[in-house]
């Protein structure tokens, strides 16, 4: 037990201190997110791994830990955030409810070279990587992924809660979408997917909300850095939504400041995860892509004034529409019948019982459906319809992924007429399950009985 106590404060020390900072004493369940900030920097900055994996490194953080304690005495947040987690690790110790998979060896492999100030380059975010590297020779953080994902849905939840005025008795209502045995399986692995889902919802509550009511314009902007760099898809598949959220959330503001903080935030991603795109075979390997898209994001952000630029994001869901409709047809004459084969394969595994996918799928369309045709305001019609178009990229994308990683398998054919399960998509499909967990809170907004105004 001391342990673990001991490897949460290392972990939670920079969160406390950022939390102060920051001035989010009270929210206190953004702490751990403050501090999966800092610990994924040192998948860049490596002498940062020196305080967790060495006795001066732990002794300089139990020092900072004190003065933190001794001066600002925050007792609530500490509490809090330590028995949250130890709650966790205490589960896990005694019914192993976590679900181990393939992924977890890998994440474990590029956070020992970390920890050993070796720039790994496996295929990994750094977000993920910083979830195994708080351990020691009795003892690992082995939760911390189900804490960080938790604490924010919990934020989320309460949020919506109050901006649409909702009892929170009504909370216990999206309990059961957890229940699915295909999300269980999926917030109950070391992956980033879940977190980096809740990090997209607050996301975009922090849009819907009125200027004045909004946190602090610094801490969007850390869990903006920290969704970008929580997986190496993030930019690839999210680009069209951010230019949307972002375009909002800029409304009004021509402070120079905020749109160079725009740009850091953006870039610091691609260089956090330099080793680990580098190490890919894939789009995301060619880090010129990456950039280009940073640019682009910027350029729409920078220039969203200008009347070409307003015109396109104003129809930027019918390009997106356009755009899907022509990577559609070029996937098709690339790869042939392998193409539809491979649609075929991840609308199979989409519509499978057996672990409650058509559940799911099911559940997301109609709760897509029901925001859309809920919402009074324009703009988050737009954005709840660039979240089903962003489904639909994932599908049609999905050759891509398959040419890449089925290899001889997928080239000579030998896949060819197996409909029930394609073991190439899993990453296709777990990124639609964490497009369904980004909108879930807002799955709240059912228990209203009358159409709200913005709020």
């Amino acid at each position: 037990m001391i342990d673990l106590l001991f490897l949460s404060i290392v972990f939670l020390t920079p969160g406390l201190l950022i939390a102060e900072f920051l001035k989010t004493q009270k929210n206190i369940l953004l702490t751990s997110s403050f501090s999966a900030f800092f610990w994924s920097l040192s998948a860049l900055i490596l002498e940062i791994n020196y305080f967790i994996n060495t006795y001066v490194g732990n002794v300089i953080i139990s020092i900072v830990f004190l003065f933190w304690l001794l001066r600002f005495r925050n007792y609530q947040n500490l509490l809090y955030n330590l028995v949250f987690i130890s709650t966790l690790e205490i589960l896990n110790n005694l019914f192993g409810i976590l679900h181990l998979v393939s992924t977890t060896a890998i994440t474990l492999e590029a956070a020992l070279e970390n920890l050993n100030y070796v720039a790994s380059s496996i295929n990994v975010s750094a977000v993920q990587i910083s979830f195994l590297k708080f351990f020691n020779n009795n003892y690992i953080l082995a939760t911390l992924p189900q804490y960080l994902s938790l604490s924010l849905l919990i934020s989320n939840i309460i949020t919506i809660s109050k901006i649409k005025k909702i009892s929170k008795k009504y909370i216990l209502a999206i309990v059961p979408a957890f229940l699915i045995f295909c999300v269980t399986l999926e917030i109950m692995t070391i992956r980033s997917h879940f977190f980096s889902s809740q990090i997209l919802c607050l996301l975009l509550i922090e849009t819907f909300k009125n200027k004045e009511k909004r946190l602090n314009e610094n801490i969007f902007f850390i869990f903006l850095c920290l969704f970008l760099s929580s997986r190496l898809e993030n930019y690839y598949l999210y680009l069209p939504l951010l230019i949307l959220l972002l375009t909002r959330y800029f409304y009004q503001e021509n402070k120079t400041s905020m749109n160079l903080k725009l740009f850091l935030v953006s870039l610091l991603p691609v260089i956090i995860n330099y080793n680990s795109l580098s190490g890919g075979n894939d789009l995301r390997g060619d880090i010129r892509i990456s950039i280009a898209l940073v640019l682009i994001l910027n350029f729409f952000i920078v220039f969203r004034n200008k009347p070409l630029i307003n015109f396109v994001v104003f129809n930027l869901n019918y390009f997106f529409m356009i755009s899907i409709v022509l990577l559609g047809f070029i996937n098709f004459v690339l790869y042939d019948f392998k193409a539809f084969h491979s649609w075929m394969f991840i609308m199979t595994h989409l519509l499978d019982i057996h672990r409650g996918w058509v559940i799911v799928t099911l559940y997301f369309l109609i709760l897509l459906i029901y925001l859309i045709g809920f919402s009074n305001d324009i703009f988050e019609k737009r954005l709840f319809l660039n979240i089903f178009f962003t489904f639909v990229l994932i599908v049609i994308s999905s050759p891509l992924h398959h040419s890449v990683y089925g290899f001889e398998q997928w080239s000579t054919g030998i896949i060819d007429g197996i409909t029930i399960y394609n073991f190439f998509d899993e990453s296709q499909t777990r990124s639609i399950l964490q497009l369904f967990l980004s909108i879930l809170p807002f799955s709240l907004i059912i228990m209203n009985t009358k159409k709200s105004n913005k709020d």
